[in-house]
């Protein structure tokens, strides 16, 4: 699946291959940005968390990873009251750390070079077609012959053996294994509860659960054990907070150098069928040569 602001450009722009549709490519590019953004929605929209508040039910604001004080002040002031403490409950979400896992190779075993330099990684055949128009066009002059009155005659039954075939390949992905860390921040236990209770109960009897991202999947891995704080028993003029932190570990990987890359994530290549030399003419003794003057 693909999104539907896919944009062609990607594309090699080969002529006469007629129109390549979406579900023919049937592949993007995979970064980092993706698989923040897959999280992050997860988080957002999929459990949509909401919480008891003095207010009444709301939806508990979600930020990725938590700026300044004095830029949350500037350009997030509904985030804090008006003595300039944050207004719980809150969660936010950070990148704890990528770690390039070797052990996950997929189809590919063995590190595969380019056919080009600059040391960067093969590419794996996701698709294939015939072309159509050519292969036609191969078959009719190969069962084309001259016949007994030197006429020629068309489509004399032959086996086509020239058939041209459109590869459409991408750069081998590369495994990496990303750890997240999600802070819920609240003002009472009771929010507390409410907040932790889905990631406990969502996934069922497992930790595991799928992430999805312009047509990438990703799997992810919530930790078994949730870490609890709070200042109750220190409290002073400070406001309660109870805080817990949830680690999700997300098995992804990495298709292309992202915006530094300056190839093409999907190429179309065409087999070679035939390959011709010209005429050449060499004049016999006697004869006029073409190079005399």
């Amino acid at each position: 699946m693909l999104p539907d602001n896919f944009d062609f450009a990607q594309l090699p722009d080969l002529p006469n291959t007629g129109s390549v549709t979406l579900k023919e490519i049937g592949m993007l590019e995979s970064t980092i940005e993706d698989i923040d953004y897959a999280i992050t929605s997860w988080l957002k929209k999929d459990l949509n968390l909401s919480a008891t508040t003095n207010e009444g039910r709301q939806n508990v604001e979600v930020l990725w990873q938590v700026p300044e004080r004095a830029f949350q002040i500037k350009n997030k002031k509904e985030l804090r009251d008006n003595n300039g403490a944050l207004k719980l409950p809150l969660i936010s979400l950070e990148r704890a750390s990528i770690v390039k896992d070797p052990a996950r190779k997929g189809s590919y075993q063995a590190h595969i070079y380019s056919d080009k330099k600059k040391g960067r990684t093969g590419r794996m055949t996701i698709a294939k077609r015939i072309v159509e128009d050519k292969t036609r066009n191969f078959a009719v002059a190969s069962g084309t012959r001259t016949n007994t009155g030197s006429k020629l005659q068309k489509y004399f039954p032959r086996v086509n053996k020239k058939i041209v075939i459109q590869t459409l390949s991408i750069p081998i992905p590369v495994y990496v294994n990303i750890d997240y860390n999600i802070t819920i921040k609240t003002e009472y236990q009771q929010q507390m509860n409410e907040l932790i209770q889905p990631f406990l109960t969502r996934t069922g009897q497992i930790n595991s659960f799928v992430l999805r991202r312009n047509g990438h999947t990703y799997e992810a891995f919530i930790d078994s054990s949730f870490t609890a704080n709070n200042n109750v028993a220190t409290l002073k003029e400070d406001i309660r907070m109870f805080s817990s932190d949830i680690k999700i570990k997300v098995l992804g990987y990495l298709i292309g150098e992202g915006s530094n890359d300056d190839r093409r994530i999907v190429r179309i290549d065409e087999n070679i069928v035939e390959i011709t030399f010209p005429r050449e003419t060499t004049p016999l003794p006697g004869e006029t040569g073409l190079f005399d003057v």
